[in-house]
């Protein structure tokens, strides 16, 4: 997921293109339900303009954003945890955060609730290295992309240095030893929330006994394991 919508953002930005793109977004829920946010879909430029715009315009207090997403635009991430930083909006999960939701939005929230049978979700970051990337774009638009790319991780680590936040917490799945990701051949991974807090996500609880490592979202099956805990 991460990789097939950066690469179709990138595409979108390029001139000289042999033919038009045209992308028609997944359907998507935001409304204002009292103090209360809601967004339900891919995390997208025009879907989080729209919540934001629904928010400045209707003029009420904010305090909450309830999100389920499986990701989406990595830039489009990074503006909407701007925006529950700004706000200082708790976040509360209600069925899946995962990919560019677990990247930008729980570290930026005030305080994170993760609802019974929810799943939260890691699986790269802009930081991640360059050899992860090239296996998802041509070897003759590497040039091009890389410019793109390297504006992008400048974006992302303004963003986790503003937060507070370590921004390996997007990566750190990729790069210690005995991956789980790749041993258990899911397509995340998960930190336990003791290693959450210590990378700086220090507001987060959840219902029920453990965290949830498999769900299923729009006919999808989607799945995580549970690194060991990196901080001692």
């Amino acid at each position: 997921m991460l990789y097939r919508v950066l690469i179709i953002a990138f595409a979108s930005l390029l001139t000289a293109c042999a033919s038009q793109i045209t992308i028609i977004p997944d359907e998507h829920k935001i409304l204002l339900t009292e103090d209360t946010l809601v967004y339900e879909g891919m995390i997208t430029g025009d879907a989080v303009l729209e919540a934001i715009r629904l928010v400045r315009t209707d003029g009420r207090q904010i305090k909450k954003l309830r999100i389920t997403s499986e990701g989406g635009e990595m830039g489009s991430g990074i503006e909407f945890g701007y925006f529950v930083h700004e706000l200082n909006l708790d976040v509360e999960v209600s069925q899946l955060c995962f990919s560019a939701c677990a990247n930008y939005i729980l570290p930026a929230a005030n305080h994170v609730l993760i609802k019974k049978d929810a799943m939260l979700g890691w699986h790269g970051g802009a930081k991640q290295d360059d050899e992860i990337w090239r296996h998802s774009v041509p070897a003759s638009r590497w040039e091009e992309f890389s410019g793109y790319l390297n504006r992008l991780r400048l974006k992302e680590t303004a963003f986790f240095e503003l937060i507070g936040v370590d921004q390996n917490i997007t990566i750190y799945g990729q790069t210690i030893p005995n991956n789980c990701q790749f041993s258990q051949k899911t397509q995340g991974w998960i930190y336990s929330l003791s290693d959450m807090r210590k990378m700086g996500i220090k507001h987060i609880e959840m219902q029920g006994d453990e965290l949830t490592t498999s769900t299923t979202y729009k006919d999808s099956e989607i799945s995580t394991c549970l690194l060991p805990d990196i901080f001692k």
